[in-house]
């Protein structure tokens, strides 16, 4: 039986995760270990997890060193340091896993010797369904123009990696939110040897303390998304089709249109990029759209940005 690594961040969440460990347990595929990477809780988490790690050892826990950033993406890049199993499973503290969820997994990655495999997650409490693009294979192939556009997506939990493959990626630190978008845009572009099972076997708890219900301020999400496409464009550019960079960019400008405002902190550098991928008539109609928006919703540009934009355009 082959070891399988699952990475758990956690922070302050005693009151949830021993629900999620409990559901480890109850694992019909037993070859496991569980890393929990705690971000330096504060509440009785450190406690909790010395029972858990006395009463089994293939749980582990480590706490975040006060030396790097803080955040669920240093905490699983710390997790795919330490990992010794043959595959790596994400999961999340606060969800739960089926009692086949390892089974499932493994058997597939076994029967089609892929280089990863994609199950499918559904509410724990609540009916609203995912948005129409998760899972959609049945409509697009797995490639990384269809992944990066997110004609198809899939949540953290749902994956199952070879751990090699795993290991050769990292989560950026930098980013707040939308961190699994940026992974899971370089494991496509790493590869697409892929197999999805339409079967769930996570469940993922919606409550008030979790990442999802917190960011529920539109304003807040558009951000987010934006900073999780930009970086990821700025990470990854040099390795992805024309096509697929210019759609990025569209994406991009559509989030700062719907925001009313020019997000990118590096606003010099984002702006010279679309006019190297447009044209000028294009570019120009894009600045002058997005002036439009900006002056009805109230919001306004610095003088700098809107001079610096028509300067850049008038000297193409």
């Amino acid at each position: 039986m082959s070891l399988v690594s699952i990475i758990i961040p956690t922070y302050n969440r005693a009151h949830l995760i021993e629900e999620t460990l409990n559901s480890i347990l109850e694992q019909t595929y037993t070859n496991w270990e569980a890393l929990i990477i705690d971000d330096r809780s504060t509440d009785s988490t450190e406690a909790l997890l010395e029972r858990y790690t006395q009463k089994d050892n293939r749980f582990q826990y480590y706490i975040r060193p006060r030396t790097t950033l803080k955040g669920g993406n240093v905490c699983r890049n710390i997790g795919l340091e330490k990992a010794k199993g043959a595959y790596v499973v994400f999961f999340d503290s606060d969800d739960l896993m089926t009692p086949d969820h390892l089974e499932v997994k493994v058997s597939t990655m076994l029967e089609n010797n892929c280089d990863y495999c994609i199950t499918k997650t559904k509410n724990l409490t609540g009916s609203e369904p995912l948005p129409k693009h998760y899972y959609a294979f049945n409509q697009f192939e797995l490639t990384v123009h269809n992944y990066m556009l997110q004609h198809l997506n899939w949540l953290t939990l749902d994956i199952c990696i070879k751990s090699d493959l795993a290991r050769s990626i990292r989560f950026n630190e930098q980013l707040k939110s939308g961190q699994e978008y940026n992974y899971y845009s370089k494991l496509v572009l790493q590869s697409t040897n892929a197999v999805f099972v339409p079967k769930e076997v996570s469940l993922r708890r919606i409550h008030q303390g979790s990442i999802r219900s917190s960011l529920e301020k539109k304003r807040h999400q558009l951000e987010g998304s934006f900073y999780s496409y930009w970086e990821t464009y700025k990470e990854l550019h040099k390795q992805l089709s024309l096509s697929t960079r210019r759609q990025l960019l569209y994406t991009c400008i559509r989030i700062c249109y719907k925001h009313g405002s020019l997000l990118a902190s590096d606003k010099k550098m984002f702006l010279n990029t679309l006019q190297e991928h447009f044209t000028r008539a294009r570019f120009n109609f894009l600045m002058l759209l997005f002036f439009k928006r900006t002056f009805n919703r109230g919001y306004y540009f610095r003088n700098k940005f809107k001079q610096q934009a028509f300067n850049l355009s008038n000297n193409s």
